[in-house]
């Protein structure tokens, strides 16, 4: 699944200029800092790591993500310098209303009207459906690779096959099974397919998937 599946979280931006701050992020921590649901942090992390701004690690103990792109560059600030002082001829004083003439006032006047149909039309804006995801596989699957990763030996190296080569189904409500292979090095280095059959739980009470049952 590719970031063209599905439409940019809004809060994108903001999450990226914090997560870019910290070496190591996880989705507790966008989720607490952004008060948003625990499902939304995981998307825009996910969406993150897509584009190449964090990687997933994950080992027995803890799974979080590494900030793999560069911090934004700061501006180094220059001294202003003072204005020379400005000689204004007294009939020229006589056209201008608090120091601005005509045309200042006129191109003010656009820029406010601007700005407030900017304004208006942005909070008019009706607020996003939320996702069924008792019902959404292609996020479940996700969450599936997450979790069959962390029983590999290398699972920076695994290659999933995509959400359109698996066999899924629904044994339960909020129940998802997936059927499929990823390619993963082992522990001499070799590339080898593993077939896995797994079973991810959603959970609507705290927001959270569980990984109910694998087969590798």
């Amino acid at each position: 699944m590719g970031t063209d599946d599905k439409t940019i979280d809004p809060l994108f931006d903001d999450a990226v200029e914090y997560v870019i701050t910290k070496e190591y992020t996880s989705i507790n921590e966008v989720k607490e800092y952004f008060g948003i649901g625990y499902n939304r942090a995981a998307l825009l992390l996910e969406q993150m790591e897509q584009m190449e701004i964090v990687a997933w690690e994950c080992d027995n103990e803890t799974s979080r993500y590494k900030r793999i792109a560069p911090l934004t560059q700061k501006i180094t600030r220059q001294e202003k310098k003072e204005p020379s002082p400005r000689v204004v001829n007294a009939k020229q004083n006589d056209s201008k209303v608090l120091g601005f003439d005509g045309f200042e006032w006129f191109m003010a006047s656009i820029s406010f009207i601007v700005v407030m149909f900017v304004f208006v039309s942005c909070s008019s804006r009706s607020p996003a459906l939320e996702t069924d995801y008792c019902s959404d596989d292609k996020v479940a699957y996700t969450y599936a690779k997450k979790f069959i990763s962390s029983h590999l030996k290398a699972p920076s190296t695994a290659k999933f096959a995509s959400y359109y080569d698996v066999k899924s189904n629904k044994p339960a409500e909020c129940k998802f099974n997936f059927i499929g292979y990823v390619d993963a090095q082992n522990s001499f280095g070799a590339m080898i397919r593993t077939k896995f059959n797994a079973v991810v739980r959603y959970e609507r009470d705290n927001d959270k998937y569980y990984l109910e049952n694998l087969d590798m």
